[in-house]
């Protein structure tokens, strides 16, 4: 599963939320014309099972559409709490992980010491690096957001080297 932010996810709901608002509206709208006008000229039994249905749907769509606009409110405060978080270690790792620092130290968990010539095999072994060092760092972190992190992290002190 790929990581979407929160910032993501509070603009998803909002066009989401604003869409079903406003398709449940119309809707309702359009139904309460055509249960009074009855332009098709349907029997009354029929008018009333379709509008009553009809206005189920479209009641549905509007509250949906609240809850949506609900969840975007909390997602916008989540996004700003993540902003917050990104720039601290964003902060601290542009201070404390160098290049020369992560290849230097990225070797001084293993027992047995390989140098790595692959560049795969070194992107998975400095990236893991830089992850242990920003856990130990900053706990409580989603560890999806830290992985997001690293991947731009990873680009911006290395390049595209991999």
């Amino acid at each position: 599963m790929v990581y979407q932010s929160s910032a993501q996810k509070a603009e998803d709901n909002q066009s989401s939320g604003i869409m079903l608002i406003t398709v449940g509206t119309l809707g309702l709208i359009g139904d309460i014309f055509f249960l009074i006008k009855n332009p098709l000229n349907m029997p009354m039994f029929n008018k009333y099972l379709t509008c009553g249905v009809m206005g189920a749907l479209f009641v549905l769509f509007f509250v949906m559409g609240i809850l949506a606009v609900r969840s975007y409110k909390i997602f916008k405060g989540k996004a700003a709490e993540e902003d917050t978080v990104l720039d601290k270690i964003t902060g601290w790792c542009e201070e404390e992980l160098k290049a020369e620092v992560i290849d230097e130290h990225m070797y001084d968990d293993d027992e047995v010491y390989e140098k790595l010539t692959d560049k795969e095999d070194l992107y998975f072994k400095r990236t893991e690096y830089i992850k242990k060092r920003i856990e130990k760092q900053f706990m409580n972190v989603d560890e999806e957001l830290i992985d997001s992190f690293i991947d731009g992290f990873y680009t911006k002190v290395f390049g595209d080297e991999n």
